[in-house]
């Protein structure tokens, strides 16, 4: 019985179970206490993550290369890849090589029967010589040779892609050739407003170019142009039979007195004289001497001016017209009612 315990060992018992429950419960309370005050300041500082391991609960697509594209991109890609998932050196062609396609997988079975697994460094930089642009030896050059030929965000494009292989460039220089490349009067506006960046210089460009096209769209449209008339048709040349030549004659070759024809003189200009008929005897004979049929001055081009006179001129009669056909020299006559009645022009009905 002495080895049983007794009641007031039972009592100091149960009082240091007491003490030790409430020192465990402080302690728990303590802890979530600091666990609490632990998980807001990571709520609020949650972008300030230990650089020795990587954030949580992130997944990334390692990138793919067909080779169709510029390997730029594709390299840089792969080293944002590399950084987030902390890959060692090793390791890194390993996983380029793996996601090749196409092309660009036949060249590196090549390239590993050739040299080997090469370095990062050393297939970053066979990848450049075999995919990217055909002029690497002068990319500066290429890139102050870039100029505007369409719109303001085509530009910047072709600038920016051109951009990373020209090496280091002060952000001066950068704004010098975009804005040079912009082209007058554009490059001008863009100038004024010295632009201290390139991103600025680009989106002052964007927005020049924007309203010009809104003060173009609110030009009232032109007027259609008026019809041009067809210019009016060359005169028409009389041919050399229709008006003689004037002819000439010597003294000794005019008729005698008695073989002229008297013909009345010819009346005022202006004045309507009495009008005559010449048969085609006094046609041949006024033709052979070079006279006018209207008068008795000799006719020339231009004389029907002058001559302000009227004849009825007889044709040739069907009965007739047998016995003149034996003469080869004559034929029948053709005459212009303009150029009996003196008319300059010949735009008339």
């Amino acid at each position: 019985m002495g080895d049983q315990p007794s009641i007031a060992d039972v009592m100091k018992l149960l009082q240091t179970l007491t003490t030790d429950m409430s020192k465990i419960q402080n302690d728990m309370a303590t802890m979530q206490a600091k666990i609490g005050s632990s998980a807001d300041s990571s709520v609020h500082s949650h972008d300030q993550q230990p650089p020795d391991r990587p954030p949580r609960f992130q997944k990334m697509d390692f990138p793919r290369f067909d080779g169709k594209s510029d390997p730029l991109i594709f390299l840089n890609r792969c080293e944002s890849y590399f950084r987030q998932q902390r890959t060692m050196p090793e390791e890194k062609v390993w996983m380029a090589s793996y996601n090749l396609e196409d092309v660009a997988q036949l060249w590196f079975l090549q390239l590993q029967e050739d040299e080997g697994t090469p370095p990062w460094g050393r297939f970053k930089e066979l990848l450049n010589l075999r995919f990217g642009p055909a002029l690497r030896s002068a990319p500066l050059f290429e890139l102050t040779e870039c100029r505007r030929t369409g719109s303001v965000e085509e530009y910047s494009n072709r600038f920016q892609a051109l951009l990373p292989r020209a090496g280091r460039l002060e952000e001066s220089q950068r704004v010098q050739l975009y804005t040079g490349g912009l082209l007058p009067p554009l490059s001008h506006q863009v100038r004024i407003h010295a632009p201290e960046t390139l991103a600025a210089a680009m989106s002052l460009a964007r927005t020049l170019e924007l309203i010009e096209l809104d003060r173009l769209s609110q030009l009232p449209p032109r007027a259609a142009p008026r019809a041009i008339l067809p210019a009016p048709p060359p005169r028409p040349v009389l041919p050399a039979a229709a008006v003689p030549p004037p002819q000439v004659l010597p003294v000794s070759a005019l008729p005698a007195p008695q073989q002229q024809l008297a013909l009345p003189a010819p009346p005022p200009r202006g004045a309507a004289g009495p009008s005559k008929r010449l048969s085609t005897e006094e046609q041949a004979e006024r033709r052979r001497l070079g006279l006018c049929y209207n008068c008795n001055e000799p006719y020339s081009r231009g004389h029907n001016r002058v001559c302000r006179r009227i004849f009825y001129i007889d044709g040739i009669e069907l009965e007739d017209a047998a016995p003149a056909a034996a003469d080869a020299d004559l034929a029948a006559p053709l005459f212009s009612l303009r150029a009996v009645a003196g008319m300059p022009i010949c735009d008339s009905m």
